[in-house]
């Protein structure tokens, strides 16, 4: 893509018509909000155990591509693993995993040799792969998978030392029936681990192009992302901000040392686009405007929004019309380096533990004698 650094400020460029308002990339759903969440990766993690970026894509793969392998700052995972002592072992769970991009990060930071079990419940993800066994093999770790349903886990209780999920749960039907499983299979005193964003969040972040939009116009698209959530939600296909919920429900299955974090991860786009996460990203940009479609799956949004009936009636038709001009407003706008945001996003990394037996008996015996005191 040519990106060509000749940015119009005058009022005669691309960059700043006030045609309408740029749609953009979620963290991790299909709705558009205000711009390009771009999951990057300042200091790559992948950098030194990145994989070959010609394995086939799937599911959040298709929509990402290889700007997925840009989604945290090392540092931060390194604080994390510091935290929540990784270091102590060595089994682990990668939940709903896919190429194994979550669980090729946090291997490095296990005690070795450590033992990694993937399940997903896409058949071409649960076969695995020599490329990643040998990736796995470089961490001294070995690589296991299953096909099998994150709501019905196919191994035994008090399995893992670490039972993790990132980006899973908002597709699921019944996200707690999951962590309830992750939960069970969790040895006692283990963790469980779930990273999980607000996607409707994005829907009031600023680009360049949008800051002058009208209250209206910013209202609407924040009604847009909020009809998609919720018809998702209706048809059972999961809540794309799953990720607000994940403390009550960790308390309700019964994790005790339940801790809160938010990534520290930016997603900017700035001129000269020169970062490795900027150029993954201009790459998945560029095969927008080659394939004519920008990033939006018209028929599912407009499948979860007939869910709504009435009450979304001629929204996604308004919406598409609105975003086939404003993608050439956008796409115009990147190849001229006119584009800037710092792409705030809200992607929660929550955890807990599960009860070792002593202490769930002396938590069931306070419950006892505080029942019997109060009556």
């Amino acid at each position: 893509m040519n990106t060509d650094l000749t940015c119009h400020r005058s009022g005669t460029g691309p960059a700043v018509r006030k045609a309408g308002r740029v749609p953009s990339l979620p963290v991790l759903a299909i709705h558009p909000p205000r711009q390009p969440a771009i999951p990057d990766e300042g200091r790559s993690t992948m950098q030194e155990n990145q994989l070959p970026t010609t394995m086939t894509n799937g599911h959040s793969e298709e929509y990402f591509k290889d700007y997925r392998d840009f989604w945290w700052n090392h540092d931060f995972l390194e604080l994390m693993a510091s935290r929540l002592h990784l270091g102590d072992c060595t089994t682990l769970l990668d939940v709903g995993c896919g190429q194994c991009h979550w669980s090729r990060l946090l291997v490095a930071f296990m005690k070795k040799p450590s033992e990694v079990h993937a399940v997903d419940s896409d058949p071409k993800w649960a076969a695995g792969g020599a490329e990643l066994t040998r990736f796995f093999e470089t961490q001294c770790a070995t690589i296991q998978f299953k096909h099998g349903d994150a709501q019905a886990l196919p191994y035994d209780d008090s399995s893992f030392d670490v039972v993790t999920c990132q980006t899973t749960l908002i597709h699921l039907r019944n996200p707690k029936a999951a962590i309830s499983e992750m939960h069970r299979v969790a040895k006692p005193g283990g963790l469980v681990l779930c990273v999980e964003p607000n996607n409707v969040a994005g829907s009031l972040v600023k680009s360049n192009l949008t800051e002058e939009d009208s209250i209206e116009a910013i209202i609407k698209d924040v009604k847009y992302a909020l009809a998609i959530e919720r018809g998702k939600k209706l048809l059972g296909e999961g809540d794309n901000s799953y990720g607000d919920l994940l403390p009550g429900a960790f308390a309700d299955v019964g994790l005790d040392d339940i801790r809160v974090y938010l990534s520290d991860k930016a997603t900017p786009m700035y001129r000269p686009y020169k970062a490795p996460e900027q150029q993954a990203m201009l790459r998945t940009i560029q095969d927008w405007e080659t394939s004519n479609s920008g990033p939006h799956d018209w028929a599912e949004q407009a499948r979860y929004l007939n869910a709504l009936g009435q009450e979304s009636d001629g929204l996604c038709e308004e919406m598409q019309k609105r975003s086939q001009v404003e993608m050439i407003r956008y796409f115009d706008a990147v190849k001229t380096g006119c584009y800037f945001t710092a792409g705030g996003t809200l992607m929660y990394l929550v955890s807990g533990r599960k009860v070792e037996p002593d202490s769930a008996r002396r938590q069931l015996f306070g419950r006892v004698v505080e029942t019997i005191h109060h009556d």
